[in-house]
């Protein structure tokens, strides 16, 4: 019985002595996220890649991870709320020159840039008089779109809009859709003279063109003036965004979306453009999920560069932060330059459930 004893003490001060031999720096840490975008409230996995790059095994290994603040943590997963994020652990076992994935699902309901970011490893010695750790950093990021905004006034004040501005596409002849000649009466410009045909026919004709029927809309979205400790408000400002736009795209509109919002990690554009359709849709959504508070330029600079860049044809949407009073003049801007129609959008007033603002401007 005493030599059984004693073979025991000695297989476990062997084991003891292995342990201590271990190298903490053979250990890597990395985590992969199933998609780098997601719908709010949409499930995602998150899995946490470990290395053993060493022959020696580690029987109790505990992984601490930083989640974001405002993801969901399965209940079985051990986790400490703090300011910075909720601190999570998992605790495997792994063999020597082994890789290992721990995988797990979650979701994030909050608009916006969050981080998933390592921390540390830890393992004990063999009989666990000792403690080791390694800082062990990562950083992978995850956008969430914003939510869309239900409302159906914002619905029946977009219908009556887009319903004003495609009625008037039939006054605008497109310069490029050409459809036939004509004889030259004197009043067209030399520009529109068929020369070709001019020389066939043997007097100036002139070509003819066909009325563009498609609705061409900027829709503008500044952030001067929004709170940047009021999250709400631009997240209701985003959603917004994103209702119109695919609105006015399922309308068949062609829309191009402006900003002065500072993107987060992209580069600070004082105004940031994104063409918008059914099959690129993602930019827009991306691009809103990063949008934050601070405004790289001012409200003027926006709207300057929205007419600058926008077709010659094209209404104009633009939504404004509840506390900005300067709608009115952006709208007389807009409609003063171009002749053409131009919507304002206020948060609050969609927030109370109140169109008739944005309708008034629309008139």
């Amino acid at each position: 019985m005493i030599a059984v004893l004693f073979v025991i003490i000695i297989i476990g001060f062997i084991l003891e002595i292995v342990s201590l031999k271990r190298d903490p720096d053979k250990i890597e840490l990395d985590c992969a996220i199933s998609s780098p975008v997601t719908e709010p409230g949409a499930p995602f996995k998150v899995q946490t890649i470990i290395t053993n790059k060493s022959l020696m095994p580690f029987s109790y290994l505990s992984v601490k991870e930083v989640f974001p603040p405002v993801a969901e943590v399965p209940g079985d997963m051990t986790s400490i709320e703090k300011k910075d994020g909720k601190y999570t652990t998992k605790v495997c076992r792994i063999k020597g020159h082994q890789r290992k994935k721990l995988t797990l699902e979650t979701s994030i309901e909050k608009r916006g840039v969050h981080s998933f970011k390592g921390d540390s490893v830890e393992f004990g010695d063999f009989l666990g008089f000792r403690e080791y750790s390694r800082k062990l950093f990562y950083r992978r990021e995850i956008v969430v779109y914003p939510g869309k905004f239900e409302s159906p006034g914002i619905t029946e004040a977009l219908g009556r809009f887009c319903g004003d501005v495609a009625s008037k596409r039939y006054l605008i002849r497109d310069p490029i859709l050409t459809v036939g000649c004509r004889e030259y009466t004197g009043r067209e410009p030399m520009k529109e003279i068929h020369w070709l045909a001019s020389a066939h026919r043997g007097e100036l004709m002139v070509r003819e063109f066909d009325y563009n029927r498609q609705l061409s809309v900027s829709v503008i979205m500044s952030v001067e003036g929004t709170s940047p400790w009021d999250e709400e408000e631009l997240d209701e400002s985003c959603a917004v965004a994103r209702t119109v736009c695919e609105a006015l795209v399922r309308a068949g509109a062609a829309v191009n979306f402006y900003t002065n919002a500072r993107l987060k990690r992209t580069n600070d554009k004082e105004v940031w453009k994104c063409a918008v359709s059914s099959d690129h849709m993602g930019a827009l959504l991306e691009g809103l999920g990063r949008a934050s508070s601070y405004a790289c330029g001012s409200l003027d600079k926006l709207l300057k560069y929205a007419l600058h860049e926008s077709n010659f044809d094209s209404a104009f949407i633009v939504i404004l932060p509840e506390n900005d009073t300067r709608g009115g003049e952006a709208i007389h801007l807009l409609r003063s330059n171009t002749g053409q129609d131009a919507m304002l959008i206020h948060t609050n007033t969609l927030r109370w459930g109140n169109t008739k603002r944005a309708e008034e401007e629309t008139a």
